[in-house]
């Protein structure tokens, strides 16, 4: 891994009452060393699981075992790795969401992180990172792509990192790093000259005993096709779905490759995008992984001891916020008109003539006008 001296931090959620317990056990695994418009198609019946019966998740106590618990901080992600004497946070929610994410931390007791992960620096993956930052006893690294932002919720971020004096590592792909009992793998970005900000969210493998689990933060198709074309494995029992379940992700030939026992889709209650699109629910069913939406399911917790993955969900609505959060809006780009709209504009271009910008200025520095219709 590449250092450097400037750190950053990620946030996470934790989730208070549970209840549902699913049983997969693992065979035959075989693994190495290791915005876009809104879609108001409803779900159908197949992707929405029905209610749990409260049973507790397994103990922690008297064996080594791992929990990946997912929160739900809305149209966000936030996820926490969790061992007997490991906590590794792969990013913090949305802006607004600072008092949330450190009473969940607090609900794990989690004082000390030895990783943070940002997987790319827009505000619904960093926005309550600082928060973290500030009130961590210990973080041993922040982890994130070589890639600098220009909102105020980055500066902030890279400002808390440095007064900590925490070591910031810019992560390479196919190399592998220790956690505990768990490896990590990185898989992605592939490359530093990418247009769309998503493309260069780092992607992790973690296997932990005969599991493993894959991280896919905002990474699109490129990133996706880059991943593919290195041959490196991608088998995984659990998906982080890759941008909170957009037809931009999750390809098929990517699901082929990863082949997922469960997926889970990070999003919010009727979030302004309409995710997850129908596209990508479509191909994700095709695989026949069971698959988990914290807009439906809330937080969701998976248990492992190397062998065997539980996964309970807690349904509790979040605590009430003292303050709002304020997502980044994304503009969408004509890259043909290199004109630019409101992610909600009726004259957005064909998915493929896309490019999306996290600011305005971001827009018009690229050398995009806006739109006369929607006038973003």
């Amino acid at each position: 891994m590449k250092k450097t001296t400037i750190s950053v931090a990620l946030v996470l959620i934790v989730a208070v009452s549970i209840s549902a317990t699913v049983v997969y056990t693992q065979s035959d695994n075989i693994f190495p060393s290791g915005g876009g418009s809104i879609d108001d198609t409803p779900p159908t019946e197949s992707t929405i699981l029905p209610p749990a019966p409260d049973i507790p998740p397994p103990a922690l106590e008297g064996v080594d075992v791992l929990q990946v618990i997912v929160f739900d901080v809305g149209q966000a992600d936030c996820t926490l790795l969790k061992t007997n004497d490991h906590a590794m946070l792969i990013d913090a929610g949305n802006t607004g969401q600072d008092k949330l994410v450190l009473k969940y931390l607090a609900e794990y007791g989690i004082t000390t992180l030895d990783y943070l992960v940002a997987t790319h620096p827009h505000a619904d993956h960093i926005g309550s990172m600082t928060s973290v930052v500030n009130a961590m006893d210990s973080i041993g690294t922040v982890i994130m792509p070589d890639k600098p932002h220009t909102t105020k919720t980055y500066e902030n971020l890279i400002t808390a990192i440095e007064k900590k004096d925490i070591p910031l590592t810019i992560p390479t792909p196919g190399e592998v790093f220790q956690w505990g009992d768990a490896s990590v793998e990185v898989l992605a970005p592939n490359s530093a000259t990418y247009k769309d900000l998503n493309e260069y969210s780092i992607v992790l493998r973690v296997e932990f005993g005969d599991t493993s689990f894959l991280f896919t933060g905002d990474a699109g198709t490129i990133s996706e096709n880059e991943q593919l074309a290195t041959g490196i494995s991608l088998k995984s029992d659990v998906l982080k779905v890759g941008h909170h379940g957009s037809r931009t992700s999750s390809t098929q030939k990517y699901l082929n490759a990863i082949a997922p026992s469960y997926a889970v889709i990070c999003c919010g209650v009727d979030n302004d995008y309409g995710h997850p699109h129908t596209e990508a629910m479509t191909r994700l069913t095709g695989t026949g992984a069971t698959i988990y939406r914290t807009d439906q399911q809330g937080t969701i917790i998976f248990t492992t001891d190397g062998k065997d993955i539980t996964v309970s969900v807690s349904r509790d609505p979040p605590p009430t916020e003292t303050s709002t959060p304020q997502p980044d809006i994304v503009y969408i780009g004509n890259k043909n008109s290199k004109t630019f709209h409101k992610s909600t504009c009726g004259s957005l271009p064909a998915e493929q003539n896309r490019i999306t910008f996290n600011t305005r200025q971001e827009a018009i520095d690229a050398g995009y006008t806006p739109c006369g219709s929607c006038k973003p």
